[in-house]
């Protein structure tokens, strides 16, 4: 089985900041249908408070990874690495990519930081994603026939990249995933692989 055969990867390119309610019904719907699903964001408390989570489904089948900041991504992705074996395998996975950005964008010490060194700390989460997933796919720790989709957010917007380094960390890390812009498309095209009724 390789990593094709059992993953769906998406990148969902978000015009605004108010992507989070949807984020938020597609993981509720998920649970729900008692699918198990990671969310891996650092808006975590703020999508609680806004967005009611059905308590028994969701404390059951969503975990939720908060990620405090851009910099401790990495350590964070390599400690799920090393306790993905004894984990539950999601069938949804939603790496938040744009909020690392957006709060990063608005701390002070970020703000004085290069842009090329912002940059770095973007393209360091995308690789220590990628090598998680990659690790969900391993034949030895997936269930046969089972299907995983996963989805990165990120800005239609390449700031704080140029557009050409924008273009070169989807080149290197997210290779051959499907772009969407209109998430009811993407959420349809999830549905459809997990056999939704």
């Amino acid at each position: 089985m390789s990593l094709s055969d059992c993953n769906n990867n998406y990148i969902y390119l978000t015009g605004s900041e108010d992507y989070a309610l949807n984020l938020a019904k597609l993981c509720e719907r998920f649970a729900t249908k008692e699918k198990r699903v990671l969310l891996i964001t650092s808006r975590q408390q703020g999508m609680a408070k806004r967005y009611p989570w059905e308590a028994h489904n969701c404390s059951q089948y969503l975990t939720i990874l908060q990620l405090v900041d851009v910099e401790s991504t990495p350590l964070r992705m390599l400690e799920m690495q090393d306790s993905a074996e004894s984990l539950c395998s999601p069938d949804l996975i939603v790496f938040d990519l744009q909020s690392l950005v957006l709060d990063a964008l608005l701390r002070p010490v970020m703000q004085q930081c290069s842009t090329d060194k912002m940059v770095r700390q973007i393209a360091k989460c995308s690789a220590s994603f990628v090598n998680y997933r990659e690790i969900l796919a391993n034949p030895a720790g997936q269930k046969a026939g089972k299907s995983i989709d996963t989805i990165v957010v990120m800005s239609q917007e390449p700031y704080p990249m140029s557009a050409a380094q924008f273009k070169l960390l989807i080149g290197l890390y997210f290779h051959g995933n499907e772009c969407h812009t209109n998430f009811a498309k993407l959420s349809a095209k999830i549905m459809v692989s997990q056999r939704f009724a």
